[in-house]
């Protein structure tokens, strides 16, 4: 009896050693693979959620799939990603960004929107953390701060790459204007336009602006119309009513969906230019078109620029840590984004344009022009290209101080 006892007990001696090294080898195994938060402040509902927040968050989340495991100074990391509710405005800025800091620990954020950002934006700095916003103006930037860098692609970068294809496709056009919205936004993007259409040579027509809530377009249209310009920035949704009072003149507008097109009809839409890298047509090849189609067959929706910008910021954040050679090394990091290119999917990225900013936090990606064709939006055409490299010197030129 005595030694079927120690036998049993030498048995589950041996057991207890065998499950302890493997569940602690397991145990050991999950905490080799360290976390990196990562803040994000985004609209979930409303208008802006359901076109840009849900994009963003499903982009990020799937890009973040795709990342895995990635190793820096040795350590094997992997993305938290924890997303809060901005709501696209100041208040909610400041909420999120709060939320993060102080009840989830974040050493890096995002925020979408431009009252959201620039909202969070103190907060941030006071508090050490680096602020990627997006969506706000050029003098939200500059020595005086010094964690505050650009999250996405702006305005400038891209209209000079816009004007740039027609001062070479169309060299007879000698005056421009804007139909734009009565934000913020919608001025920033028309006083671009205006800075790089001078430039180039054109004449300057005022502006006509509309109210958010806008529904009716004629009557703004009509202006426009008797403004008669050669080249026109003009927003989505007037787009009709404008070609409709019989103006003939070159369009271009920051962004393009297949429901956009599907809104204004094929009539109205053929040559049309879109400004900003859109993922439509053959725009996208290899890897980000896999991603692309990834991304649609997980989410059931579209692959919108905003998820297209939100996968290629996760992936060069990504390697900005890796050769910044820590997580948590604020300013570390900061040399790293202020010296380096970043590799993307798109291509290289980089920041840069101290001539705009006074520090050169300002993102700069490769551009591309697309013209709309054929029946709807979906004949969309990748018409002319600039590198990062070509986008930035063409940008310092023409907007530099």
């Amino acid at each position: 009896m005595k030694r079927w006892f120690s036998i049993a007990a030498v048995v589950v001696l041996s057991l207890a050693l065998v499950i302890g090294v493997a569940c602690g080898g397991g145990e050991d195994e999950v905490e080799r693979v360290k976390e990196v938060k990562y803040g994000v402040g985004l609209p979930l509902t409303g208008l802006y959620g359901s076109g840009l927040g849900m994009p963003a968050q499903q982009a990020l989340e799937l890009a973040s799939d795709y990342i895995g495991e990635f190793t820096v100074a040795g350590e094997k990391y992997k993305w938290n990603l924890i997303f809060e509710e901005n709501g696209w405005s100041s208040q909610g800025g400041v909420a999120s960004a709060t939320k993060l800091i102080f009840e989830h620990g974040v050493k890096l954020m995002t925020q979408l929107g431009g009252d959201a950002g620039m909202s969070a934006q103190t907060i941030c700095e006071e508090s050490g953390v680096i602020l990627f916003p997006t969506a706000i103006p050029l003098e939200a930037f500059g020595p005086d701060k010094p964690h505050t860098f650009l999250g996405q692609t702006h305005a400038v970068p891209n209209t000079v790459a816009i004007f740039k294809y027609i001062s070479e496709v169309y060299p007879g056009l000698k005056t421009l204007s804007a139909v734009a919205e009565d934000t913020s936004t919608g001025h920033m993007m028309a006083e671009a336009a205006r800075t790089a259409g001078e430039y180039y040579g054109m004449e300057w027509l005022d502006a006509e602006y509309f109210p958010p809530e806008t529904t009716e377009f004629y009557p703004v249209a009509t202006k426009m119309a008797n403004k008669n310009p050669d080249l026109l920035y003009l927003d989505f949704r007037p787009l009709t009513a404008v070609r409709e009072l019989g103006w003939e003149g070159v369009s271009f507008y920051w962004a393009w969906t297949l429901t956009m097109a599907e809104y204004h009809g094929p009539e109205y839409v053929q040559g049309h230019l879109i400004y900003y890298p859109s993922p439509l047509g053959e725009a996208l090849t290899g890897f980000l078109s896999e991603f692309a189609a990834e991304y649609e067959q997980r989410f059931g929706t579209e692959f919108l620029q905003q998820s297209l910008y939100s996968a290629i910021h996760l992936y060069f954040l990504t390697d900005a840590l890796k050769k910044a050679g820590t997580v948590d090394d604020v300013d570390q990091i900061i040399a790293t984004l202020e010296t380096e290119t970043f590799d993307t999917p798109m291509g290289q990225v980089k920041f840069g344009l101290p001539e705009l900013d006074g520090v050169g936090h300002i993102f700069i990606m490769p551009c591309w022009i697309g013209e709309i064709r054929g029946e709807i939006g979906e004949d969309y055409h990748v018409v002319f290209e600039m590198s990062t490299d070509e986008v930035e010197a063409l940008t310092a030129e023409i907007f530099g101080k």
